[in-house]
């Protein structure tokens, strides 16, 4: 069995609407940070209407052959389904091209067809799928969501690569990009988890040596957000709060657009994760009750917390970079109550971070995915980013319990990288529970 860990690194039925002018859309991408909306978009009911399209069946070049494609589909929408108490109704379409972004047939269209209108869709190669929904601006309603996935993937170095259901190395996992592509079709943003099957990046089989599973299966976080926008668990609790810099005298500055996760005390799990408003406000919907710790971290400028830039620049309001910080490390929320943590930043919190985190490894290799590791195992954990390598060992750590850290392990490694990279040993206990979990370093 294996587990995540997530390189959250702290110092880191259609809906009639009367014209479709009503409508906006907003393209998601398999890969791309998507826009911000003022207003949470969701459907209307629980049972939403997906129309297969006749491409499913006779698949292209895009997809390899005896993949499974319909059933990928299928399994994926009960992942979803599952969770929020959702009811989705297949049918099928003669359709193969999705709507245009000015204005939509009615049809919440899945394709994966190679046609012109298709192709439009995908700036980038390496972008696996899209969503684009079309909603009402005023109450974020969803009328529509198509769904595609690129007719032409490639890798982020251009190689030109395929979907698969059987983990052949080299080909994006055709079941896992479905799911993710059916979170942005209920409405669901990007994840700032790298762990979270919504995180903006799809790594393909074969990263790390290993097959790239672990996108079917809903994270917490994931479970957290479906669940935020179509009914919480019985008897969930709540935490929000705002988050303002008034360091300087005088000055109150709003923490917008700043990372939010919280963690299971006793177990070190993620759970649960918001991106604070322009406001500073941010909300955790839909937690079982317990004890929590809670963390934040700036993001960057193109809204990823996963791929640090240090050649980023300081700015003034929410896209100002300071150093992660702990808003509250023991939180207690009990069933179906709202508990309110606010935060004033001060320093050396408000200083420029020293660290620059972005990459993360195992088996000898780098990227910006998840780290699956196996219970009842040690394994060797590689960390690269500018002044990682002023680390000493005793300020790495993982927030669990279930994991631990050898100091003496830490070593200095050479990777064809502009940036140092470090390793260090890191045993999983035998019982630790199935999650995602943070490393810390300072």
């Amino acid at each position: 069995m294996h587990y995540s860990i997530a390189a959250i690194l702290s110092l880191a039925m259609l809906l009639s609407l009367s014209s479709p002018a009503q409508l906006e859309t907003i393209d998601f991408s398999g890969m791309d940070p998507g826009p911000q909306t003022a207003h949470k978009i969701k459907w209307p009911k629980r049972t939403i209407e997906i129309a297969f399209s006749a491409s499913l069946s006779s698949p292209g070049p895009n997809i390899k052959p005896g993949s499974d494609v319909i059933g990928a589909a299928r399994r994926a929408l009960a992942r979803w389904s599952s969770m929020a108490n959702i009811t989705f109704v297949e049918t099928s379409s003669s359709a193969v091209s999705i709507s245009s972004a000015s204005g939509g047939d009615g049809i919440s269209l899945l394709t994966i067809a190679d046609t012109p209108e298709n192709e439009e869709l995908f700036n980038i190669g390496s972008t696996t799928g899209r969503t684009r929904v079309f909603y009402d601006p005023e109450t974020g309603v969803i009328a529509e969501a198509d769904i595609c996935l690129n007719p032409h993937p490639r890798s982020a170095e251009g190689t030109a690569l395929q979907f698969s259901t059987d983990g052949s190395p080299d080909t994006y996992d055709l079941e896992a990009t479905f799911v993710h592509e059916i979170g942005h079709l209920l409405g669901l943003d990007h994840s700032d988890v790298l762990a979270s099957t919504m995180q903006a990046h799809q790594a393909a089989n074969g990263t790390y040596g290993l097959t790239a599973f672990t996108g079917r299966t809903l994270s917490e976080d994931d479970r957290q957000h479906v669940r935020s926008l179509y009914g919480p668990g019985l008897h969930a609790a709540r935490i929000e709060g705002r988050l303002v810099d008034n360091s300087s005298i005088g000055t109150t500055i709003p923490l917008g657009s700043v990372g939010v996760w919280a963690e299971m005390v006793a177990s070190g799990r993620v759970v649960a994760s918001d991106i604070a408003a322009e406001d500073g406000s941010y909300n955790l919907e839909g937690l079982p009750p317990g004890e929590y710790r809670l963390l934040a971290e700036s993001r960057n400028a193109n809204g990823s917390l996963s791929e640090v830039s240090a050649a980023q620049n300081g700015t003034t309001g929410s896209q100002r970079r300071f150093r992660s910080f702990e808003l509250a490390n023991q939180v207690v929320v009990r069933p179906d109550t709202v508990k309110t943590v606010n935060y004033n930043l001060v320093p050396p919190q408000n200083s420029q971070p020293a660290l620059n985190p972005r990459v993360i490894g195992i088996n000898g290799e780098l990227s910006n995915t998840t780290v699956p590791l196996e219970t009842g195992k040690r394994a060797k954990i590689y960390l690269g980013g500018e002044g990682i390598d002023q680390v000493p060992g005793t300020s790495i750590s993982v927030t669990s319990p279930f994991f631990g850290v050898d100091p003496a392990s830490l070593a200095r490694e050479q990777f064809a990288t502009p940036f140092p990279v470090i390793s260090f040993d890191v045993t999983v206990a035998a019982n630790a529970p199935f999650g995602d979990y943070s490393i810390r370093v300072q």
